[in-house]
């Protein structure tokens, strides 16, 4: 029977404190926080970007709140598309629709590619529990999204509904 996937745990002491170690190979035990916190210390979606003052943390609040306009100027952009593509050419049967060039039913998909990778960015953010990163991922995605839909009111999403 393999147990190199197993966790042990081996006790040991620091001056008088008892303490349990967990040993792993292939993971490492990371501490999580699973409620709301406010802090500057965060380790967000990569070990490489580390906040440990107060403009590190708006430096990632800055980030998140680009990375949210640019989630939603990649949905804008698949709704124009889309909006575009229907007004300038009639309604396609389903036989044509296989006849049609490859490398154009490639360009929505990798835009979908990108708005779920970065909507699932922003969500694994969203799930440090950091007040400031949260508070500014939801302001940064409601903004972007009412901006968009202030300058284009008549463009109809689509991709609203899901990243």
């Amino acid at each position: 029977m393999d147990h190199s996937q197993h966790h042990h745990v081996h006790k040991g002491t620091i001056g008088n404190t008892a303490v349990a170690q967990t040993k792993s190979s292939d993971h490492m035990m990371m501490n999580h926080a699973m409620s709301f916190h406010f802090g500057t210390e965060e380790t967000i979606l990569f070990d490489f970007w580390k906040t440990e003052t107060a403009v590190g943390i708006a430096v990632a609040c800055f980030i998140t709140v680009l990375l949210a306009f640019l989630m939603e100027t990649l949905r804008f952009f698949r709704d124009y598309r889309k909006a575009q593509t229907q007004l300038h050419q009639p309604p396609i049967s389903p036989e044509d629709r296989l006849k049609r060039s490859p490398q154009l039913d490639l360009i929505d998909p990798l835009l979908q590619l990108f708005q779920l990778t970065i909507a699932y960015f922003l969500m694994l953010i969203f799930m440090t529990f950091n007040a400031y990163l949260c508070f500014f991922t939801v302001v940064g995605e409601v903004v972007c999204h009412l901006l968009y839909r202030t300058l284009y009111p008549n463009l109809n999403s689509s991709s609203a509904g899901h990243c």
